[in-house]
């Protein structure tokens, strides 16, 4: 899309969100250099890194750090954040717009479940709803924040 759009002098930005475990697989990989090679400076990919994917610890299942001088490597402009924080977003998503010349990726460091007690930080979440009681205790620990 953001090719497309290059070529056909739309102006469109792309914007791909991606978790940290989907970054093991190559196809990523080789979309980036694809990105970096055409200039895709209307490309802005968005990297939830928690740290978690759906067989545990990114970093124990197969590691992509340090993923920063990864994307680095590959001719993105980098921006880390705390993915938490709305304003530290907003601000992120302001300065990929101004990056000219290569695509942006911007890192953003969560923590998978944040704010429920009996979610955060487990992997065993990664493909699960919760079931209506844990809806309801979820909420509650939510709207406490």
């Amino acid at each position: 899309m953001a090719i497309a759009s290059k070529l056909n002098h739309e102006g469109v930005r792309v914007y791909c969100i991606c978790g940290d475990g989907e970054l093991q697989e190559g196809q990523i990989w080789e979309a980036a250099m694809t990105s970096s090679h055409y200039k895709l400076d209307n490309l802005c990919l968005i990297v939830d890194n928690n740290n978690l994917q759906i067989d545990g610890n990114v970093n124990e299942v197969m590691s992509i750090y340090p993923l920063d001088e990864k994307f680095k490597s590959f001719g993105f402009e980098v921006i880390t954040i705390d993915g938490h924080n709305m304003e530290k977003i907003i601000q992120a998503f302001e300065k990929a717009k101004t990056v000219k010349g290569k695509p942006t990726v911007i890192i953003a460091k969560t923590i998978k479940g944040k704010g429920v007690s009996f979610m955060e930080n487990l992997a065993s979440w990664h493909g699960k709803a919760p079931k209506e009681e844990e809806y309801n205790t979820a909420i509650k620990e939510l709207s406490k924040k």
